[in-house]
């Protein structure tokens, strides 16, 4: 009897004694779902690190875009000449090493590229010299190798089938007057100040010849059926008849007469 008890004594005392332990002692398993510090600690570094990658991207391209000069796309381009009818009629033309004047026979340097920047906006660029068409602030036209404010120009079209072309930067301040691109007699650039530069005079009026594609030829082919061959009836000869024969021996008439 006594050897049951003693077990049973044991037992009760030892498991009394696993009561006793602290729970706070036990390792206490992370749920699976859930991230650790450490792994918390690095996706923060990270999305700072990659938020702030894409902005110097984004600061980088917009400094890109600003330092490349003016973009635009090919839709929209008008290549040709600008004819001016002052004096004997000129071209406007512009050469490479900047000067701007007229030539009275077209030449490669009168080739010219005209492109929308805004509504009613435009800008002339010269296709061999490679350069702008740009006027000063004292009005005075010249050629530049890269797109600014200069370089715009309002462009009208005026009741004589003509177009006129003012600064969209420069004006006279005290009247609001606009400054025109305009060709004197000889030729030769007039300032966009001058008092005869005005949009009424001839020599601000220039017709757009503007080179169109050439549409493509309209064509299609037909089949003429062809014809059923007939056999050749070969012709009859002609019969050639006898001539009459004459007689020899004359006729005599005798006359009747009738009375009553």
């Amino acid at each position: 009897m006594r050897l049951p008890l003693f077990c049973f004594l044991v037992f009760l005392f030892f498991s009394s004694f696993n009561h006793l332990i602290p729970i706070s002692a036990a390792p206490k398993e992370k749920p699976k779902g859930q991230v650790g510090k450490g792994s918390s600690g690095r996706s923060k570094s990270h999305s700072t690190i990659s938020s702030s990658s894409s902005s110097s991207s984004s600061s980088s391209a917009s400094l890109g875009s600003e330092s490349s000069g003016f973009l635009w796309s090919t839709a929209g381009r008008r290549t040709g000449s600008l004819y001016c009818t002052v004096g004997i009629g000129f071209h406007l033309q512009i050469h490479p090493g900047g000067k701007v004047n007229g030539s009275h026979v077209a030449n490669h340097l009168s080739i010219l590229e005209i492109f929308a920047v805004s509504q009613g906006i435009v800008g002339i660029r010269g296709v061999f010299s490679n350069t702008f068409l740009a006027m000063s602030r004292k009005g005075k036209l010249h050629a530049t190798p890269t797109f600014t404010d200069d370089c715009k120009f309002m462009e009208r079209y005026q009741e004589n089938s003509y177009n006129t072309y003012a600064s969209a930067t420069y004006r006279t301040e005290k009247t609001g007057r606009k400054w025109y691109v305009a060709l004197n007699k000889r030729g030769k650039a007039k300032r966009g100040c001058s008092p005869k530069a005005k949009p009424q005079h001839i020599s601000t009026h220039f017709l757009p010849r503007i080179k169109q594609s050439e549409s493509p030829e309209l064509s299609f082919t037909v089949t003429v059926p062809e014809k059923k061959k007939t056999a050749v009836v070969p012709a009859k000869p002609k019969t050639v008849l006898p001539a009459p024969k004459k007689n020899s021996s004359p006729v005599k008439y005798r006359l009747k007469f009738r009375f009553g």
